[in-house]
C-alpha cells in the first residue's frame, strides 16, 4: 500500500466515531474496507480535536533480567495498539464529545474509530475499536474551556484501508 508512505509525511487528518450511544462495532474485517469505514468519515460523527496524535501499531516490548542483574534490553514480542490522548475544545452541547464523555464514564463501551488522512486528493482510512477513558475538562476562566481524553485501542481490531 504505497499511498501511507505518500501522504502520512505531511497529512491532514480527522477523527470520527460511531454516533450512537449503544454502538456495535465493525468486524474485523469490515475494519479494513473502505465503503464501510468511509460511511462513519463524515461530518455528523467529527470529533472537534485539535491534533491527531501518532497512530497506528507499535512494537510490545518485553524486559528481561539475569540472575538479579539490571538489565535493559527490550525484545519485540508482538505488535501493541497505540493509544491516543485527544484535546478537543469542549463544547457541552457538541453531541459527538457527550457521546464520547458518556463512554469515558462507563469504562466498558466498544465504539469503532476512524482517522482519515488526506494529501488532499487520496484518503487513507486508519479504523479501530476501542474504549475510551479519563475524561477531564479544563474550564479555564478567560481562555477556551478544552477537554482531554484517551482512546485505548482493542488489540487486533484495527483496519487500513484507502482511496486507491
Amino acid at each position: 500500500m504505497a499511498l501511507p508512505n505518500k501522504i502520512l509525511p505531511g497529512f491532514s487528518a480527522a477523527l470520527y466515531a460511531q454516533p450512537t450511544a449503544s454502538p456495535t462495532p465493525l468486524t474485523t474485517a469490515a475494519l479494513s474496507t473502505v465503503a464501510t469505514v468511509s460511511a462513519l468519515a463524515i461530518p455528523a460523527n467529527l470529533l472537534p480535536v485539535e491534533a491527531i496524535p501518532a497512530f497506528g501499531q507499535d512494537d510490545a516490548v518485553a524486559s528481561f533480567s539475569v540472575a538479579g542483574s539490571r538489565q535493559s534490553d527490550k525484545i519485540p514480542t508482538q505488535s501493541a495498539p497505540t493509544s491516543m490522548t485527544i484535546t478537543a475544545a469542549w463544547n457541552p452541547s457538541d453531541a459527538m464529545l457527550l457521546i464520547i464523555r458518556g463512554d469515558a464514564y462507563s469504562g466498558t463501551v466498544d465504539r469503532t474509530y476512524v482517522i482519515s488522512a488526506t494529501d488532499g486528493t487520496n484518503t487513507v482510512y486508519y479504523a479501530f475499536n476501542g474504549r475510551v477513558s479519563e475524561f477531564k475538562i479544563d474550564a479555564a476562566p478567560g481562555a477556551e474551556s478544552k477537554c482531554t481524553f484517551t482512546v485505548h485501542p482493542r488489540g487486533n481490531q484495527y483496519g487500513w484501508s484507502n482511496t486507491i
